[in-house]
């Protein structure tokens, strides 16, 4: 693997030879592992987190946010909200350039949010709707107004994975599919970094934008984005100091004690709040055993989530006992958890009564579950959870893809039985769980209801909470929501991440919002300059 690793970034570097002048003697370049290959570089498609990871450095959107979740600047350097909370002003640098030189104006926004986000990101039907207008007032000026108040409309924005609202350039996407637009996959952004070179299987390099209109940075010459779905290889590549990051989604676990006490790593135990991330295990409402609730139920008592977070977390995690993770504590409740001590015999007599009864050999019916290959804790859990049904006679055929195949799969193919997924919770359930279980969200997309599940009064609630501005009803809507999900078992929850990444310890700044797990790296630097020499590429 190293020596191949070598090949790879000596060939992209030289590619990049020449863009920043006298840096080019002493490149500092920052090397992130990605679990999988993105199917496009662009957040405007998907919420797949690979795209993001690198989209996120391409690409500004209008706002971000700190650790207490207030706006922070990004293309726009300030913002007004109107008393009644319906109209937002966002008042553009007027130094923001595209990649290709091109002004970026308010046009390219108003353009973002009325002919792509509009039309094709997965989850903006859940906010879309209730936009009035969104319009240029002037070059740097960009006026959105809403129909009804809509408390998180902020915190939306700042969210790219979860609203898709990176800003596109007009110029590169008019008059074309923004599904199938080429530049998709050679993006042009005004982000502090430029798309180089994508050698699929391999890795995206990406270099400094010399023109990028914030003062100063970035600070760092090349990202490049190593592909490297194989677990045990990305640990090997970060211990030998070929990989610099890896993200809080394939941090090894069972290495975070040996990694704490090296110096030449840093554990950095922050970056994932405003993702809240629950590990689920998704039912499939169209298989046949798994559209009876009672089978569902069985399941979820014969599930030992313990068990998972020993033996796939090596107890770093903690059980989900609520569609929403207990980091979001305004929200959260816990009391609807049925299925906190394993109960074989209470899952024995659910399976009899939805009349799947035992045959002669002691089997029931097989079931298959599917998971990202690239994920060693998935691979790990679904052993467990495999081991725990056979104690049924339920035999699960366990089917590990690639990232592409497994979303193609589970989320536009809804080809599974038992799929293992990880849905971010935060910063606002609203943006990010009501995608996942609201019945307008059963697409063929990824990271939304590929469930197929439908309830009225969950659909209702969700919908009323969407214009509700006082947060002690929308405890009591979320309060609700929570129990019915909880007896429905769309998906059981079964653990919670810790909030960690891995990074070289020369490196600083690498983490500086609560998005940190895919944050731009515009900020990032070494924080000596013979650190970024003594990184053996």
């Amino acid at each position: 693997m190293k020596a191949g690793l070598f090949v790879l970034l000596g060939s992209v570097l030289a590619g990049c030879a020449g863009s920043s002048g006298e840096d080019d003697a002493d490149p500092r370049t920052m090397i992130l592992a990605l679990e999988g290959e993105p199917a496009t570089l662009t957040a405007h498609l998907s919420t797949d987190l690979s795209a993001i990871l690198v989209a996120s450095n391409v690409f500004n959107g209008l706002i971000g946010y700190d650790f207490d979740f207030n706006p922070t600047p990004d293309l726009a350097e300030r913002w007004e909200v109107s008393p009644d909370g319906l109209r937002y002003v966002f008042y553009l640098s007027p130094h923001a350039t595209w990649h290709d030189g091109e002004p970026v104006t308010a046009e390219d926004v108003a353009f973002t949010f009325n002919e792509v986000i509009s039309n094709v990101h997965p989850r903006a039907r859940r906010w879309w709707d209730n936009v009035a207008s969104a319009e240029a007032a002037s070059d740097h000026e960009f006026v959105i107004t809403l129909k009804a108040p809509f408390a998180p409309f902020l915190t939306l924005l700042g969210n790219g994975l979860g609203s898709g609202t990176l800003i596109l350039p007009k110029h590169i996407y008019e008059g074309t599919d923004p599904r199938t637009n080429p530049f998709n996959r050679r993006p042009i952004g005004s982000g502090p970094f430029k798309f180089a070179e994508w050698q699929p299987g391999a890795f995206i390099a990406l270099e400094r934008n010399p023109s990028y209109f914030k003062p100063g940075l970035p600070h760092l010459d090349r990202l490049v984005f190593q592909i490297v779905p194989d677990a045990a290889t990305r640990l090997l590549s970060f211990e030998r100091g070929e990989i610099d990051f890896l993200h809080a989604y394939i941090v090894p676990y069972e290495a975070i004690e040996r990694l704490r006490d090296d110096d030449r790593y840093q554990v950095i135990d922050r970056g994932l709040e405003s993702a809240a991330t629950n590990e689920n295990l998704l039912f499939n409402f169209r298989s046949a055993p798994l559209g009876d609730s009672r089978v569902r139920r069985a399941l979820a008592h014969a599930i030992d989530r313990e068990a998972i977070i020993s033996g796939a977390l090596f107890g770093l995690g903690r059980v989900a006992h609520s569609p929403i993770n207990s980091g979001l504590r305004w929200v959260y409740d816990d009391g609807f958890d049925d299925y906190r001590v394993r109960d074989l015999v209470k899952a024995e007599a659910l399976l009899d009564a939805a009349g799947f009864p035992r045959d002669a050999s002691g089997a029931r019916f097989t079931l298959r579950l599917t998971h990202d290959a690239g994920k060693e804790v998935e691979r790990r859990a679904a052993v467990i959870l495999r081991d725990n049904l056979s104690e049924l006679g339920i035999d699960v055929a366990v089917e590990p893809f690639d990232r592409p195949t497994y979303i193609e799969r589970t989320f536009r193919g809804w080809d599974f039985d038992l799929a293992l997924q990880n849905f971010v919770t935060g910063p606002d359930p609203t943006l990010s769980v009501s995608t996942r279980y609201h019945s307008k969200q059963i697409l063929r997309a990824p990271f939304v209801n590929a469930m197929g599940y439908h309830n009225d009064e969950v659909d209702r609630l969700m919908d009323r909470d969407i214009s509700e501005l006082d947060r002690t009803i929308r405890v009591e809507t979320w309060k609700s929501i929570q129990r019915i999900l909880m007896q429905d078992l769309p998906v059981l929850p079964l653990f919670e991440y810790p909030s960690m990444n891995l990074a070289s310890s020369g490196l600083a700044d690498v983490v500086t919002t609560p998005n940190g797990y895919l944050q731009t790296r515009e900020r990032a630097r070494f924080q000596n300059p013979k650190d970024a020499e003594s990184q053996p590429r």
